[in-house]
């Protein structure tokens, strides 16, 4: 019987450092379950070398995945890179912010408000383009641990 119950729509929450300008920033992937290629798509492709990951990673109701990553846009938005007159979701380097402190941020707010928000084994980070989540769903408990 497994420990893990997923809602209906999952999505996921992606925490990464910009391999080239070394920012810290943060993300959803909500459309669907395939979080490869959104990688490739949106980061790997633009940036060309080295590829870039994903250091930390979680899924769940997405619902909560939107709700958590607008709370972080909200909470923290005077530290976030703006260009063009456009808020990004990437840490200015003065913030001082980095990975570990986006985890302790992710993961406090999901103890009190996102139940039903995962976290991705450490085995299977950083996440690079692979197909390893493709049968998440189907075994939640392989990939994914109560925060």
């Amino acid at each position: 019987m497994p420990k893990i119950k997923l809602p209906g729509k999952c999505g996921w929450l992606y925490v990464l450092q910009h391999h080239q300008a070394r920012n810290w920033g943060f993300g959803k992937h909500i459309k669907n379950n395939n979080i490869r290629n959104y990688l490739i798509k949106n980061y790997i492709l633009p940036s060309i070398n080295p590829p870039q990951t994903f250091e930390h990673l979680y899924y769940g109701k997405a619902t909560e995945i939107s709700s958590l990553e607008e709370h972080i846009k909200n909470e923290y938005g005077e530290q976030l890179l703006v260009l063009f007159e456009k808020r990004l979701e990437w840490f200015t380097l003065e913030s001082n912010i980095d990975g570990q402190q986006m985890v302790d941020i992710i993961e406090k707010r999901c103890k009190t408000n996102y139940p039903e928000i995962f976290r991705i084994k450490k085995e299977f980070l950083p996440f690079g383009p692979s197909n390893i989540f493709k049968n998440i769903k189907d075994d939640p408990d392989k990939f994914l641990e109560t925060i």
